[in-house]
């Protein structure tokens, strides 16, 4: 897999007009006929009152609980938080959707990374209260946390939270799907350079948790986002723009390999492989390169994982990378 270790000349590949054909591409393929019904109509409320009215699929069974990467906490207090260096407490529910703090620290705040951080059982008790508190501030499809980046994130992490510590009540679960149907009918109109592979892996994790029909879809859609996210072509590209998104989709795809651990031949054996295979190179990598960036800056900056974490998180798979 050393196409992956050359990838700075593909930097150029995001130009604007491609980065334009390729959102246009996304929409015509995943683009749901209820997305353009409630936006284009004027029906917003009827359209998002749909996600409610759906019977919530039951759970699938899981073989194991999860296991955290190493990650340094965020949340420093019942309702404190610490992003990019700046300490803010949620004092009420305005919070959520204050401006004034900026858009990165508003979508981390969103996120739930603190579910999955290092000891998160000390903090059990606030992230439930947490978790209540956003279903309560933040209805279906309005402000911040339902944007494709904090959505997709917190959907892989409240599923995480639940597998390892079962922390979602009935509401959450239903709360969750929503959120999942959100996110897969807003898919094709809201698909950006950075977003695929975690709306794609968001999408697997909702519809490995979940059983029935609806999940087998949500399934089938994150798997089919994921082939073509991790094509190398596109992935070539996305390791050219920035360091951080190689961090990230080592973490993606090592989340991936374990849910086929946490769901036994759910996923497909040929896929787990993939995923492995366009891991290992990666975690070889330098932990610190000087890429150039295609456009600018990523639009959503989230704190990721040290690369000795990712290390440590593979040998726990029985993945070792090449020296």
């Amino acid at each position: 897999m050393s196409y992956l270790t050359d990838s700075s000349k593909f930097s150029g590949f995001w130009s604007a007009r491609t980065q334009g054909l390729h959102r246009f591409w996304w929409g015509l393929r995943y683009a749901q006929p209820m997305t353009l019904l409630g936006g284009r109509l004027g029906r917003k409320d009827e359209y998002l009152a749909w996600f409610n009215t759906v019977e919530t699929p039951v759970l699938r069974h899981a073989a194991a609980r999860w296991s955290f990467c190493q990650r340094t906490p965020s949340m420093v207090g019942a309702q404190a938080f610490h992003f990019f260096g700046v300490e803010r407490v949620l004092s009420d529910n305005r919070g959520w959707h204050w401006r004034p703090w900026g858009e990165n620290w508003l979508h981390n705040l969103h996120a739930f990374d603190d579910l999955v951080a290092d000891d998160a059982q000390g903090r059990f008790e606030w992230h439930e209260k947490l978790v209540t508190n956003w279903i309560v501030a933040n209805a279906p499809g309005k402000g911040v946390g339902w944007r494709p980046y904090s959505l997709s994130r917190r959907i892989v992490n409240w599923i995480k939270w639940d597998l390892d510590k079962q922390g979602l009540n009935e509401v959450g679960r239903r709360n969750l799907v929503v959120q999942v149907r959100f996110l897969r009918q807003r898919l094709g109109a809201s698909m950006t350079a950075a977003y695929p592979t975690k709306a794609g892996k968001a999408l697997l994790f909702a519809g490995a948790f979940f059983d029935g029909g609806e999940a087998a879809a949500w399934r089938r859609t994150g798997l089919s986002v994921l082939r073509t996210a991790l094509k190398p072509g596109y992935l070539r590209a996305r390791l050219g723009a920035s360091d951080g998104y190689r961090t990230a989709i080592v973490e993606d795809l090592l989340d991936l390999v374990q849910l086929d651990r946490v769901y036994p031949g759910l996923l497909g054996r040929d896929e787990v492989g993939r995923w492995q295979e366009l891991a290992l190179p990666l975690l070889a990598m330098d932990g610190e390169r000087n890429a150039p960036a295609a456009d600018g800056p990523e639009p959503v900056f989230f704190a990721e994982p040290k690369a000795v974490a990712l290390r440590q998180y593979a040998q726990r798979l029985g993945l070792t990378p090449a020296a």
